[in-house]
C-alpha cells in the first residue's frame, strides 16, 4: 500500500498540540523528533543516545512527521491539520513557521519511529519502557510499559514527567486516583504503581480509552484501572469521589472544569494539574482560588507548569 509522510516542523511548546492535530485528522502512526527528548548516555544510564543528528536541531524545535493513506481525501486531512495549527496562537501557543513537507514512502514507517522511543527515566522512581523493550528495573524503580498505539503521548515530555513525579508524592496507599484526559493511561497506571489502590481514568477519544486499557493489560493493572470514553468529569460514575485528580490538559480547558471537581473530590483531596504554559499559569491559579483550592506547590520544566492544589475542607 502507498502512503504519504506528512512532516510538519514547529516548535517545542506547540508539539503536543501539533501532535494531536495529526491524530484527530487519522493519522495512521505519528512520530515526534525533538533535540529536547536526546539524552546521552553520560546524561542518564537508562536511555541510550540516539540520533546525533537531532543535536543540530534548535532546541524549540519539533519535527512531527505523521503517515496517511495516498488516497484522495488525504489532501483533506493535511488542511484540517494546518487549520487547527493556525488557531493555536488563539491558545497562547506559538507553532512557529509550521513548515510542511509531504513525500511518499514504501518503505516499514510503522516501525521506524520506535528507535527514538527508549527506555527513559520519568520520576524518582519510574521509568517508562516501550513494549518492545527489555528492562532491568534497579530496586527503587518501577517500570511503565507503554505502546502508544494510536493514542497520544509517550511519558517523555515535561507535562507527563511532572505529573508522574507529583503522583510519586501526593498518592498515598489506598486512594482512588482521577485522571482526566487519560491518553495512553499513564498517569492511571502511575497512580497504581505508586500506590493508589483504584485508579479511572475518562478521554473523550475511543483510541485512548482503547491504548489505555491495553497499556493497563501490560502493567498488570487491569483490575485496578477502569477508563471511560466521554466529556471529562460528566462521565464518570455518579457519586465518586476521589482522593487524587490529575489532568495534564491546557490550561483554558482546566479553567473550565475547576469548580466541578469538588463534586469528585474529597475535601483535602489533591488536584494535579499540568500542560499549562508560563503564559497561562495565573489564569489556572485564580480559577483554583475562586473555586475553594489552597495552591500548595508549583513546579516547571522548561516553559511547562504543574500546580498542586489542595481542596479546603470548607470548599
Amino acid at each position: 500500500m502507498a502512503w504519504l509522510e506528512v512532516q510538519i516542523t514547529t516548535t517545542s511548546e506547540a508539539e503536543e498540540a501539533v501532535t494531536q492535530a495529526f491524530y484527530d485528522a487519522g493519522a495512521n502512526g505519528v512520530a515526534i523528533e525533538s533535540r529536547d527528548d536526546v539524552v546521552s548516555l553520560w546524561d542518564d544510564p537508562t536511555v541510550n543516545l540516539v540520533d546525533e543528528s537531532l543535536f543540530d536541531r534548535p532546541d524549540d524545535q519539533s519535527v512531527i512527521t505523521g503517515y496517511f493513506p495516498d488516497e484522495d481525501k488525504t489532501e483533506q486531512k493535511i488542511q484540517e491539520i494546518l487549520v487547527k495549527i493556525s488557531k493555536l496562537p488563539s491558545f497562547g501557543l506559538n507553532p512557529g513557521e509550521a513548515d510542511l513537507k509531504v513525500k511518499p514512502v514504501e518503505d516499514d514507517w510503522l516501525n521506524s519511529w520506535k528507535k527514538y522511543f527508549i527506555p527513559t527515566k520519568v520520576s524518582e522512581h519510574g521509568v517508562v519502557v516501550p513494549s518492545w523493550e527489555n528492562y532491568d528495573p534497579e530496586k527503587d524503580e518501577y517500570i511503565i510499559h507503554m505502546d502508544p498505539g494510536m493514542a497520544f503521548g509517550t511519558g517523555t515530555h515535561e507535562t507527563t514527567k511532572l505529573c508522574v513525579q507529583a503522583i510519586e508524592d501526593y498518592v498515598k496507599e489506598g486512594d482512588l486516583l482521577l485522571d482526566i484526559g487519560c491518553g495512553t493511561g499513564i498517569l492511571s497506571i502511575a497512580g497504581v504503581k505508586s500506590g493508589a489502590n483504584e485508579a479511572i481514568g475518562v478521554d473523550l477519544d475511543p483510541l485512548a480509552v482503547k491504548a489505555s486499557e491495553e497499556n493497563a493489560e501490560l502493567n498488570s493493572v487491569t483490575g485496578q484501572t477502569t477508563f471511560i470514553e466521554g466529556d471529562l468529569l460528566s462521565s464518570l460514575p455518579e457519586g465518586t469521589k476521589a482522593d487524587i485528580v490529575v489532568a495534564n490538559i491546557l490550561a483554558q480547558v482546566i479553567t473550565t472544569f475547576v469548580a466541578d471537581l469538588k463534586e469528585v473530590l474529597k475535601p483535602g483531596g489533591y488536584f494535579i494539574s499540568s500542560g499549562i504554559i508560563t503564559q497561562y499559569l495565573d489564569l489556572v491559579l485564580d480559577a483554583l482560588e475562586e473555586n475553594g483550592f489552597e495552591v500548595v506547590e508549583k513546579r516547571q520544566m522548561n516553559d511547562w507548569h504543574a500546580v498542586i492544589a489542595k481542596l479546603k475542607e470548607d470548599a
